[in-house]
């Protein structure tokens, strides 16, 4: 489910990368963020972006909670959220849900062209990848589509379809650039925005094609890469009718 708020504060104020992790964490975890364990976070955030409505104090946000269910602590936040020291209205909200079962359900593609719209990169044996590289790329949707599932669920892309995937998937056009921002650990990160497109091999089995296609879809609530909790990897399907440029 995305959820999309319009904030608004009594006076200007520009939030850091762990200011707004902090509040995707309080947000989607309510009292249990103080506790902050490891593992794979149900939620990401996209950057906020300046609301054109209030120049200085008003600011758009993005979210995605991945599981089925929205937490409790999303509907007790939707009048008041806190970035730092400041306090913010929510002044409007909406919220998009789509079902891993939708998502799943949804048309195949032999292609898609995806938009990266914040640094994205990926954390490999500690080191920092800033590469498309497909499998890192699938590889990422598909570690959060399956975390976002019940254990032993049957949309689950298990380890004998996942080699057929991501050895069927090529990179075939990229239009990108690096941009580095703040990683809300005391320093700036590296990663890659713009476009790249990523093609099936033909005759592609069609479990292939039905996953591949599933993974896409979920792009756009999971984000790509590591940090995707903290606005890096927010992603977007451009064309899924597969009609992407050589």
């Amino acid at each position: 489910m995305v959820i999309e708020l319009r904030l608004r504060a009594g006076r200007p104020f520009e939030p850091t990368t762990r200011q707004l992790h902090g509040l995707a964490c309080a947000l989607f975890e309510g009292r249990q963020a103080a506790g902050h364990g490891g593992g794979e976070k149900p939620f990401t955030i996209w950057p906020l972006h300046p609301d054109p409505k209030a120049p200085g104090t008003g600011w758009l946000l993005r979210a995605a909670w991945l599981r089925a269910g929205l937490p409790q602590s999303v509907l007790a936040a939707c009048g008041q959220l806190r970035l730092g020291p400041v306090a913010y209205t929510v002044t409007e909200a909406a919220h998009l849900p789509a079902a891993h079962a939708q998502l799943a359900a949804g048309p195949t593609y032999d292609t898609v062209r995806l938009e990266f719209c914040s640094p994205t990169y990926f954390s490999q044996n500690g080191t920092d990848v800033v590469l498309p590289d497909p499998r890192l790329i699938l590889g990422s949707w598909r570690r959060r589509w399956n975390a976002s599932l019940p254990e032993g669920h049957a949309l689950t892309v298990d380890d004998d379809l996942w080699p057929e995937i991501h050895h069927a998937v090529r990179l075939t056009a990229f239009d990108l650039r690096t941009e580095r921002m703040d990683s809300g650990r005391g320093h700036k990160r590296a990663g890659f925005t713009g476009t790249a497109t990523l093609r099936l091999a033909p005759a592609a089995p069609a479990g292939v094609q039905a996953a591949f296609s599933t993974l896409a879809r979920f792009a756009e609530f999971s984000g790509t890469g590591a940090q995707t909790t903290h606005g890096f990897g927010a992603t977007i399907l451009t064309n899924p009718a597969g009609d992407a440029d050589e």
